[in-house]
């Protein structure tokens, strides 16, 4: 393998170590970004329990006035059946007072429903609200371990940052262009080790994409030190270490 090609191979190795760290480093991350996205949603949880509390305390002071103007029309009606004079009148009154008993009573029961569900959503907002408290400690304790773990990767991530722009020194900018292009397009991944398929001289595979490589492209590598992509994924290619061994042809 030839200058070009090692320095290429360099370069692949730096920048695979790199986005390796990088990785890392975005997880770390994530964790803290979770964590707080649930304290978020508990939190949210909250305030929409708090929300229903208010609505349903709001529906029960309504059936309350309801059921204090239903008394109040009840003891109208008592006063006016005292004054009936015929038992027609006696007997009407009577009718509705029965009516309104049982429309008070229908309002009893939701009302005691609404105290029921106001209660039960107190208890269940209690809870929620226990949650929130838990997770914010364990959200103290993830941001220290990540705050701890990304000063180790920051580190380790400026020290190959430079380690990759002394190797890409080395290589000429028209196939450090290259090399920058199909970095981004397989995630780092620009390399790609031919190999042979079933020990057949003439049958060779790209180990990015294992798709066919001609023979001409084999020998090329072999015999030249230039780039040699793959004519299917466009890595640039690199001879595995068993045909780096055979004799050239």
């Amino acid at each position: 393998m030839g200058p070009l090609l090692s320095s290429l191979v360099s370069l692949q190795s730096i920048e695979t170590e790199l986005r390796k760290k990088q990785q890392r480093l975005r997880q770390t991350q994530q964790v803290v970004r979770r964590q707080e996205q649930q304290i978020q949603r508990l939190t949210e949880a909250v305030a929409a329990k708090h929300e229903e509390i208010k609505l349903t305390r709001l529906q029960h002071d309504r059936l309350e006035l309801e059921l204090k103007s239903g008394d109040e029309d009840i003891a109208k009606l008592r006063l006016a059946l005292n004054q009936a004079r015929t038992n027609k009148d006696y007997s009407a009154i009577l009718t509705r007072i029965n009516t309104e008993k049982a429309d008070k009573s229908k309002l009893e029961d939701q009302i005691l429903s609404l105290l029921s569900q106001i209660d039960a959503d107190r208890i269940a907002c209690k809870e929620i609200e226990e949650s929130v408290a838990q997770e914010e400690g364990r959200l103290a304790t993830i941001r220290a371990e990540a705050a701890e773990k990304q000063a180790g990767l920051d580190k380790e991530i400026v020290g190959l940052l430079s380690r990759r722009n002394d190797a890409a020194a080395n290589v000429p900018s028209k196939e450090l262009s290259l090399f920058e292009r199909l970095a981004d397009r397989f995630n780092g991944e620009v390399l790609a080790e031919v190999s042979q398929l079933n020990g057949k001289r003439s049958d060779h595979t790209c180990g990015g994409c294992y798709m066919s490589v001609t023979l001409e492209s084999v020998n090329s590598l072999m015999t030249r030190d230039e780039v040699v992509t793959c004519p299917s994924c466009g890595r640039i290619l690199v001879l595995d270490k068993k045909l780096m061994q055979e004799p050239t042809h």
